[in-house]
């Protein structure tokens, strides 16, 4: 793949994965739909070691709770943060939610999923659930309630549209446990006009969340925007 890219179609437009090198010289596979990257794996032994600032930012949710027995991660794009999760937290139970099986087959192929399925025995021990599902949908169907929700879904490069209301953030918060923790990346600036939707949505979190907190990030290295996390606890 050195110097080409290849090209995939999914539900959200055009796909390309391709490979980088960092400012490290690392090399980096990338995936890019419509326009914006939405997951890098690195193609040695780390390959679920995480690539960016944002998603290390996730792991806030071990900081912050006592115990993380099972999370749902909605958006999973490469698959980093469900495969970091199983390699560094081996009593986490994972349902990992992806609305395109044409992302989760270039997941397989070309983010080591596959391999991570196979050398974690995720098939065997039941850690790892692909299910393949719109986030809401999926929601609102389970009866299963999860120690923290992370939301990690985007339509080009913004949430989807019916994943940033009421319904939905009534929603993830009966799907929580009690003091459960739910966390959503945003991309925006902090202040003035370009923040009108993250403010937006903070109030909304805090008309249902008893307390609601914004995490900035600092800038990735192949991101052109800032990403923030908001984090609301049930």
């Amino acid at each position: 793949m050195d110097g080409s890219y290849l090209r995939f179609k999914t539900m959200f437009g055009t796909a390309r994965v391709y490979q980088v090198d960092d400012d490290e010289g690392e090399t980096v596979r990338l995936l890019e739909v419509g326009g914006i990257v939405h997951s890098g794996t690195y193609l040695d032994e780390r390959y679920t070691e995480l690539v960016f600032e944002y998603l290390k930012r996730y792991d806030l949710l071990f900081e912050k709770l006592d115990q993380v027995r099972r999370v749902c991660v909605l958006g999973c794009g490469g698959y980093d943060y469900p495969e970091h999760l199983i390699a560094e937290h081996p009593n986490t139970v994972v349902d990992a939610i992806e609305i395109d099986p044409a992302i989760t087959a270039i997941a397989r192929r070309y983010f080591f999923l596959d391999r991570l399925i196979e050398e974690y025995e995720t098939e065997r021990t039941g850690q790892l659930n692909l299910i393949c599902a719109d986030a809401l949908d999926f929601l609102k169907s389970t009866e299963t309630c999860y120690d923290a929700i992370v939301n990690d879904t985007f339509d080009a490069g913004s949430p989807p549209a019916h994943l940033t209301t009421l319904e939905f953030a009534q929603t993830v918060h009966d799907r929580l446990v009690p003091g459960g923790l739910y966390l959503t990346n945003i991309v925006s600036a902090l202040k003035g006009p370009a923040s009108a939707f993250l403010h937006q949505q903070v109030d909304l979190l805090r008309s249902v969340f008893a307390d609601v907190t914004i995490e900035p990030c600092a800038s990735d290295e192949f991101a052109e925007e800032d990403n923030v996390i908001v984090i609301a606890r049930a």
